[in-house]
């Protein structure tokens, strides 16, 4: 009564999984109107840093609107009037207006629109850097929701393979060949897969609703694999790369610039003056023209000049260290992808020898010649060989994917 009892628990906790799981079979979507290279324009959009953009073209409008300019400076208009009224009043007067023209050192109106040019330069290659950020993240989220496939799927060939066998041994327990207790083993077994399988689902369900988050679809890419790019000038053309020398260049016009700084920019001033000496004397009136220039003032600009120096070093150092994290993640990227081969390689023999293995067990098992135990360990065993070769060989398209952001290379 109590074996009966337990059975009959164990075949409603079974058929109920079985019920919800089949009716829930949860797929990815995939769609052949959408490719890698308008996902990641998708995702290229939606980035953060998207709106960092706007920088350069305010950054660029406002060094044009002072490169520009007629003058070095603003011109100043002035006006003076002088008379002796509170004094000896003998109608003295005297008035006299004027402007100061600021005019451009040599070569720093040249300066100025260099520094304007590489800042427009800087825009490309920031959007660059972004489409290979958006590359990156389009890889990890497509290779992540992959591997939940897979997963699902070995998942879901091992439920199947324990239900079949479950469905076996209750056809040879009802047949007198197997004891009743071999129902209740192969029945926690397929309780067992089939909550492997749930698993499996809630991770894949997980990965498409993060998937759907970041990209904004719920379709994915029917075509997802890549081949890898040649390895051959990638330092020439990593967007990483580039983008930084864009800002070295950018920095060395401002230093430049910085030549300038605090420099007393030569002055021509022009005005009219008009005066008389008293109420007898008629208005004199008479032109003025004038300049005016700064002795040794370049030692003044020499902070501005070494603050600038030091931000360009800054720079330069920056790029070595990149330089040095990239060639440290591609050296790692071919040795997983290399490493990750010869798995295979080696597990596909092993999983050949595991199946065959198995099959020899089963056929002993169905003449009577293994216990339900041993049967069930072999299958462990196969699954697992399975479940191992097919990750491996989805590994191997995701380290080819991830070889190809190490090398900089945009969907």
């Amino acid at each position: 009564m109590y074996v009966t009892k337990h059975l009959l628990t164990a075949f409603f906790i079974a058929s109920l999984f079985s019920h919800v799981t089949l009716a829930e079979q949860l797929e990815a979507e995939y769609s052949n109107q959408l490719s890698l290279a308008s996902l990641t324009e998708k995702v290229y959009q939606r980035l953060p840093g998207k709106a960092g953009e706007a920088k350069y073209e305010q950054l660029r409008q406002a060094n044009d609107a002072v490169t520009n300019t007629l003058f070095a400076a603003p011109a100043i208009a002035n006006l003076s009037h002088y008379n002796d009224a509170i004094g000896s009043s003998d109608g003295f007067q005297e008035w006299e207006s004027g402007v100061d023209l600021p005019l451009w050192l040599p070569g720093q109106k040249q300066k100025q629109q260099a520094l304007s040019d590489k800042i427009a330069a800087e825009l490309p290659a920031y959007q660059q850097q972004l489409r290979l950020q958006a590359s990156g993240e389009v890889r990890q989220l497509l290779w992540q929701v992959k591997l939940a496939e897979v997963q699902l799927e070995q998942a879901t060939i091992a439920w199947q393979t324990a239900r079949k066998l479950e469905q076996d041994v209750e056809h040879r327990v009802k047949a007198g060949d197997l004891p009743r207790t071999e129902r209740l083993l192969a029945s926690s077994n397929t309780l067992e897969t089939l909550s492997k399988k749930a698993d499996a689902a809630a991770l894949l369900k997980q990965q498409l609703k993060v998937y759907a988050l970041i990209t904004g679809e719920t379709a994915l890419p029917s075509v997802v694999v890549e081949e890898v790019a040649p390895a051959v000038d990638w330092k020439q053309t990593h967007p990483r790369l580039l983008l930084q020398d864009q800002v070295i260049a950018r920095l060395q016009a401002e230093m430049g610039v910085a030549q300038f700084d605090a420099a007393v920019n030569p002055n021509l001033a022009v005005g009219v003056r008009r005066e008389r000496g008293d109420f007898d004397e008629s208005f004199n009136n008479s032109l003025g023209l004038g300049i005016s220039f700064a002795f040794d003032d370049s030692r003044f600009s020499q902070p501005a000049i070494a603050k600038a120096g030091a931000e360009l070093a800054d720079a330069q150092v920056e790029r070595q260290a990149l330089l040095r994290e990239l060639d440290t993640r591609l050296l790692t990227r071919q040795q997983q992808l290399a490493s990750t081969q010869e798995q295979l390689a080696l597990v596909s023999k092993q999983d050949a020898t595991t199946q065959q293995y198995y099959q020899l067990q089963k056929r002993a098992f169905d003449l009577g010649e293994l216990n339900l135990i041993d049967l069930l360990r072999s299958q462990v065993l196969a699954n697992t060989s399975q479940s191992r070769k097919r990750e491996l060989e989805v590994q191997i398209k995701q380290q080819k994917a991830a070889l190809n952001q190490a090398l900089g290379v945009i969907l």
